[in-house]
């Protein structure tokens, strides 16, 4: 069975691997969920010119809530006198995931990076699920550009302190 929704997953070799473990399995649940026939098609009639990744979001709230994850958490950046706040986020063990879905501008405004310099300097993160889409109109094949350019961010010569990044594209 085809799945409509893609998956990359990129790990620093230096990541906890307990930690590692359950991010794997948290994604691992998410993209099953995200591939259920009836997701997709939410996901395919909301991701159209014009709307907004809140719309996206709120096809899978419910979801990451029972998850763990808390909606815009607040203070996470606290030590840069910053109004920054993630989409999402779980507090592990050792670390935390920040979750952060795009629609639109995703390569255009470079939203992909400004997403992982966030878990960069986030002291309670090392771990990023960025929810991005495989196409928009004005740039075709963007899960697989964006894909390509953060997994540099993986190569060892290139590493930044965020443990794993899982990218679905829907």
């Amino acid at each position: 069975m085809k799945k409509n929704i893609e998956f990359k997953r990129f790990v620093n070799k230096k990541a906890d691997p307990e930690e590692l473990k359950i991010v794997k399995s948290l994604s691992k649940k998410f993209f099953i969920y995200l591939n259920k026939k009836e997701i997709v098609e939410k996901l395919k009639s909301i991701h159209t010119l014009g709307n907004s990744s809140q719309k996206i979001q709120d096809i899978f709230i419910s979801h990451l809530k029972e998850a763990g994850f808390e909606s815009e958490k607040k203070g996470l950046f606290k030590n840069y006198n910053s109004q920054l706040r993630p989409d999402y986020y779980k507090k592990l063990k050792k670390s935390g995931i920040i979750l952060e879905v795009e629609r639109g501008k995703t390569l255009k405004n470079n939203m992909d990076l400004l997403d992982v310099w966030k878990c960069h300097i986030c002291k309670e993160a090392n771990h990023l699920f960025l929810v991005i889409p495989k196409d928009v109109s004005h740039t075709p094949n963007c899960f697989s550009y964006s894909s390509k350019r953060l997994g540099l961010f993986f190569l060892k010569e290139n590493y930044i302190n965020i443990d794993s990044l899982t990218i679905f594209g829907y």
